[in-house]
């Protein structure tokens, strides 16, 4: 990838005019090919988004100038939802999610010309998280504040996103009694069935995901000398949301950042005890800050991100283990059937040529009576035919079964509302 990046940069110096429109075709061919996310699909999606990232950094004024085009696309589209007041697919989708994951990852390490993009895109981010409050559309939302978080931490700004993820922890500490299921990959789903939304594994999913980012953000934040201001609000709706909650696992969790953010608002307020600098002297504060030694909120952010991929990686490869496994045995099945389906005809073939040699041998008077058995006797090659419909007719019945006890299939649990129109991109 590095040659080829090289060789199109040497490309690009010998013709510097025609950069722009293959920017655009790329990005258009991008956007074609990112309607739809899944296991499979996501690493040919991720190399097409890091390979035409380290393309916009070849020349960052005509950069500017296709983002500039591109983001206002995205806007433009978003405030045509909220105005009309029409269905929220032509934003809700894995196509507008991928456009804004580019720009996000474009614009984390850019030069100072692309500066003045980074705020239109926060906003259109938080418009869509906006959008539609659905517990339904949480995935979508958790995938959007990820990105606003990764677009924090590079360009060193404050995005306000503490109240919608409160909102989705107030989501998880108010659903009661609700049954347990197979839990589903949620970093591959924008939106879920009403249906799904009540069950126990999506309650755990939405909340382990919610944790992460709650992790992430004040983890930010206790590397800033107004952390003990900034933190109290979220402790008091953190002890709010403890009183409510009935469930022990998520109240223990959020207990140990409480624990956490209270010893770093400790540690903050007596070291800038001492300060001579007032908060208009931004250097200085920028000085101090750099300065801090690494917080035991991130720390623990670190330690509990680590520990918690690792068991999920586990978890997916002994889900695609048993995925395995699961097709091997249809396979097996599928041959023995077909075993048992030839022997059966070939006894079939032998019996009609005994039949024939009985007919020769037996005298003409005998043969009307036996040609009216013949009739009445089903055809040796519709029973075998007849054998074999009937063994695929149980296994049918039997994936059904299956199928409908598990309760797990992505028909019942993603909503097929994420594909929708393209976005028409414009020149």
């Amino acid at each position: 990838m590095p040659n080829l990046i090289s060789h199109f940069q040497a490309l690009v110096v010998k013709l510097p005019n025609f950069l722009e429109d293959i920017l655009k075709k790329m990005y258009t061919e991008y956007t074609r090919c990112s309607k739809m996310m899944s296991s499979k699909s996501r690493d040919n999606i991720i190399l097409m988004r890091n390979c035409l990232v380290e393309l916009f950094k070849i020349n960052p004024s005509v950069t500017y100038v296709t983002g500039f085009l591109y983001i206002r696309q995205l806007a433009v589209t978003l405030r045509s939802v909220i105005l009309s007041k029409k269905e929220v697919e032509s934003v809700y989708n894995w196509q507008y999610v991928n456009c804004l994951h580019l720009w996000v990852s474009v614009l984390s390490d850019c030069d100072a010309c692309l500066q003045p993009l980074i705020f239109p895109l926060i906003q259109v981010m938080l418009g869509v998280v906006k959008l539609h409050s659905s517990p339904c559309f949480f995935p979508l939302h958790l995938h959007t504040m990820r990105l606003l978080l990764h677009l924090a931490a590079a360009t060193n700004k404050h995005i306000p996103l503490i109240h919608p993820l409160l909102g989705i922890l107030d989501f998880c500490a108010t659903l009661h009694k609700a049954p347990a299921t197979k839990p589903i990959d949620l970093t591959c789903v924008l939106r879920v069935t009403k249906g799904y939304k009540k069950t126990k594994a999506y309650q755990d999913g939405v909340f382990d995901l919610t944790y992460e980012m709650l992790l992430n953000y004040v983890s930010q934040l206790s590397q800033t000398i107004s952390f003990p201001e900034v933190s109290f609000p979220v402790t008091v709706w953190l002890k709010k949301f403890n009183k409510k909650c009935n469930n022990g696992k998520y109240t223990g969790q959020i207990r140990i950042v409480l624990e956490k953010v209270a010893e770093v608002s400790r540690d903050i307020t007596e070291r800038r005890a001492g300060v001579t600098f007032t908060p208009k002297d931004l250097d200085k504060v920028t000085a101090w800050e750099e300065e801090l030694p690494e917080s035991a909120l991130t720390k623990y952010f670190n330690n509990w991100l680590r520990i918690h991929r690792t068991v999920q990686a586990k978890q997916q490869a002994e889900n695609m283990m048993a995925e395995e496994e699961d097709d091997g045995e249809g396979m097996d099945n599928d041959e023995d059937g077909d075993e048992n389906g030839v022997k059966d005809s070939g006894d079939s073939d032998q019996d009609v040529e005994k039949e024939e040699d009985d007919e020769e041998i037996e005298p003409k008077k005998k043969k009307k009576l036996k040609s009216k058995k013949e009739i009445a006797k089903p055809d040796p090659d519709d029973t075998a035919a007849s054998s074999v419909d009937k063994k695929s007719k149980k296994k049918k019945k039997k994936k059904m079964k299956e199928s409908v006890a598990s309760s797990t299939d992505s028909k019942d649990v993603i909503d097929p509302g994420d594909t929708v129109e393209d976005i028409v991109l414009s020149d």
